[in-house]
Order: C-alpha cells, then structure tokens, then sequence
C-alpha cells in the first residue's frame, strides 16, 4: 500500500480501543504515570466524599492508609490527584473504560489515569542565541494576557518586560492566591525557568512576542506556566492545574503548544468540558497545536486499528486526526473556542505533522520549505546564518501571537466566538504583519485545513 499515493478514506474511523485487554493495556502502559489517579466529583469534595471512597477502594482490599491527595492550589475546582503505589491499576484493568474507576459510591466521583502529553516539535540541534535587540517597549493601548502552558521561560533569552506580573488592580482571586507571577506545576513552586534543552518554552514564548512588534494597539504579556519538564514531559494533573490558574488570573488566550494522541471514545469528561465550555463561557481563547508526527505513537495506532478493523493504516491517514485522535486539538468544532494550528506552504500541509478537515483551523505558512518539511526561522538572534526549527507547537505560537497582536481585546467576551477572531484575521490588509490571511482556499480545504485559513 502506498502511503504517498493514498488519500485518507472518509469512512475510515478513529483509532479507538472498542475493549480493553491485556494487550492494548501493555502497548499504552507508557502513557500515563504509574501510581497515581486523577478522582473527579460534581463539585469541590469534602472530607466526608473522600472517606466514602477509601471505604470503596479498603473493601476491593486496596491499603488507603497510604494514599496521599494533592490539589490545584486553593482553586474551587471538584478534582485531585491521588497517589499511592498501584492505585492506577484500579482503573487500567481488563474491560475497564478511560473514566470509569473504583464501584461507584453516593459522591459522583468519576476516575482518570494521570495521562502524559509532549511537545509536539522535531528533534533539534542545541542553538547557540542572544536576546533580540530592539524589542519595544510596552506602551500599547490594551494588554493581552496569554499563559503559555509549557517548560517556562529562560530570561536570559526572553526580555523579562514581557512577563506578566498580578498588580494591586487585579481581583485576587483564590486560585493560587498568594502567586502573583508566572508558576511551575511540575515543582510546584515560583521558579518557572525554562531547564529545557532546546529552550521549547522560550521559543514558544518569544514568537508570540515578535507577532506584537509593529501593532501600535496590542501589547502582550506573557504568563509562563511550567506544566513540562527538562525533557518536555507533562501531564493531565498540572495541565488542568495550569488550565484553572490561567481562568483565575485573567489570561486572554492560553497557548497549549502541547498534546498527545488518545485512544478512547471518551476523552476525559472534565479535561473536555474545561476546556470546551469553561474556557468558551470566560471569554477565554485556546489555541493549540495539531500534533507531530511521533514513530513509537504511530506503531502503536497501527496495531490497535489492525486489532479492531483488520486494516493497516498508511503515513497519510496516521496524521489525519479526525483518525488518529490528537489532544486538545481533536477538541476543535466550530462553536468552541479552540483554535487547532499547522503548518503549511499555502498549498498542503507538511508531511510531518497533522491536518484534518473536521478538526484543525488554521495553517501558518512556513519560513523555509523542502522536501524534509517546513521550517520557522528561530525567533532570536542566532548570528550570521539563520537557523529553522519544525513542529506544531511553534505554528501554535505564532498564531497565538498573530491573533492576540491584531485582534481587539473587545472580542473576549463570555461565550467567546473563534469565528469572530478568525473573521477579524481575514479583514486585515495583506500589507501589515499578519501577511496573507487565505479564507476558503480550495486547495488547502482539500488538505483539510478547516476552511482553508492560512496566516503568515
């Protein structure tokens, strides 16, 4: 079968697991953090909910005495991580599907494994860079707050003035009340510096800066969230931790340049409607990337899909995502407020990462070209010879840069319409740093970029 020449097949379904047996229990055994489990209730637990299902688990003989409960802060939010040794084994059993746990009690408690997510950019060579010289001051008319949710900020790299600090005028709010600057959900702690290799979070957060150098209305700040460590490694429990601390902090874009490929019908009820409807009713825009191409993850797709359907899927239907479920951008529909982002050269997606005419909404057009891919120039100063990077997750960051630089903050009202943001994108003169905005666009609608939106 050649994957070059074959097109993805409208009928072919997602790659979901129908049962869970031993064998799809060991191909996705490194997905998620062994010894931990994430408990949902309806609202915010009392010590009372929490006896009632220590009760549950001591009847399944599970030692409780051992457990220990973690919270997001001082957030009003119904969820915590519970961990103690083998506890995930109580929801990863045969027959079990995501989301189901322990026999339900009278508290409304449903269950997750603490599932893994990645940076979704190619491998890179270390990149020797200086701070740019010459970024403007912030004297704009309006401030647009994004959170970038990744490995945190290096301000060796990153001018420290774009940072976002919580002032006198701001409502505390009682998440993470006593934090008044950017946090690390990894540490749980105040140092946010970015110890990742390829400095992703950096990168990330200086391209959305550049977006902002000549708007003479917007100016940004950034709000550095450390939901991955050094090797670029989150998880679902610091994600909607981070998620929650954007919300009470008043972010107006959250930048989730991260995600990862999921194998149930179901995704994780609450991590859905947080971000679908939560974030939608605050007004709140979350822009994410499409997702990369990773081996170990499209071996893994092959197999299931073999075992459920028979069928081996090609190169080109693993990056679909409408087949290959890719998380939060499989999130995307027309009425959230979830803009999924590639890459593209204005004519077809490159090869590496992922596309789908249900899901993603919008391409940015790359630097550089080849029959490898498509690259970005690196947003500092490398020296003499540019130097390109690759992935998803940088397309995310640009495009959170492009939207939050030209669009008015008016529009982050509750019940939030991206296609208002996408519209206002479109209005734009070719001639300003939003470069060409292609509504419609036959070609790429055929690639399957939602609507054909493409921005430079």
């Amino acid at each position: 079968m050649n994957s070059k020449q074959q097109q993805p097949d409208r009928n072919y379904g997602p790659v979901w697991i129908s049962k869970r047996n031993e064998k799809t229990e060991r191909l996705l055994s490194r997905s998620y953090r062994k010894d931990q489990i994430l408990v949902f209730f309806k609202k915010k637990p009392t010590e009372k909910n929490i006896q009632v299902i220590k009760e549950s688990l001591k009847k399944q003989g599970f030692k409780t005495d051992t457990i220990r409960i973690s919270s997001c802060g001082n957030c009003d939010i119904p969820v915590q991580l519970w961990s103690a040794k083998g506890i995930h084994n109580l929801i990863s059993g045969d027959s079990l599907k995501a989301g189901s746990g322990p026999p339900s009690t009278t508290v409304g408690e449903s269950y997750a494994l603490n599932f893994f997510n990645s940076l979704p950019a190619d491998p890179q060579k270390r990149f020797e860079a200086k701070p740019n010289k010459g970024n403007i001051p912030q004297r704009k008319k309006q401030e647009i707050v994004i959170a970038v949710l990744d490995t945190g900020v290096d301000t060796n790299l990153v001018d420290p003035q774009y940072l976002w600090k919580e002032n006198d005028k701001t409502v505390a709010a009682e998440c993470y009340q006593h934090v008044h600057e950017g946090w690390n959900f990894v540490g749980n702690n105040g140092v946010y510096h970015d110890d990742n290799p390829n400095k992703h979070g950096s990168i990330v957060s200086q391209y959305i800066i550049n977006q902002f150098k000549d708007v003479k209305e917007n100016g940004v700040k950034i709000m550095p969230l450390k939901t991955h460590d050094k090797d670029g490694v989150g998880d679902l429990f610091g994600t909607i931790c981070a998620i929650n601390f954007a919300i009470a902090k008043g972010a107006q874009i959250i930048n989730a340049s991260w995600g990862f490929y999921y194998y149930y019908e179901m995704p994780v009820p609450y991590l859905k409607t947080l971000i679908t409807g939560v974030l939608r009713k605050k007004g709140i825009l979350f822009v994410t990337a499409a997702g990369n191409m990773i081996d170990a993850d499209d071996a893994i797709a092959r197999q299931i899909y073999q075992m459920e359907h028979g069928v081996i899927l090609t190169d080109d239907q693993l990056r679909d995502i409408a087949i290959h479920n890719f998380y939060p951008a499989h999130l995307s529909t027309g009425t959230n407020s979830v803009i999924a982002v590639t890459t593209t050269d204005g004519n077809t997606v490159t090869p590496t990462q992922n596309y789908s005419r249900k899901f993603i909404d919008m391409g940015v057009l790359a630097d550089q070209v080849s029959r490898t891919g498509m690259k970005f120039k690196l947003p500092f100063d490398t020296g003499t010879e540019p130097q390109f990077i690759s992935g998803s997750s940088f397309a995310a960051a640009i495009a959170s840069g492009i939207i939050g630089a030209y669009c008015k903050k008016s529009l982050y009202v509750p019940n939030i319409k991206k296609a208002d943001f996408l519209s206002a994108l479109q209005a734009q003169p070719n001639d300003d740093g939003t470069g060409n905005v292609l509504a419609n666009k036959i070609v790429l609608a055929k690639k399957h970029i939602k609507n054909g939106s493409c921005v430079k």
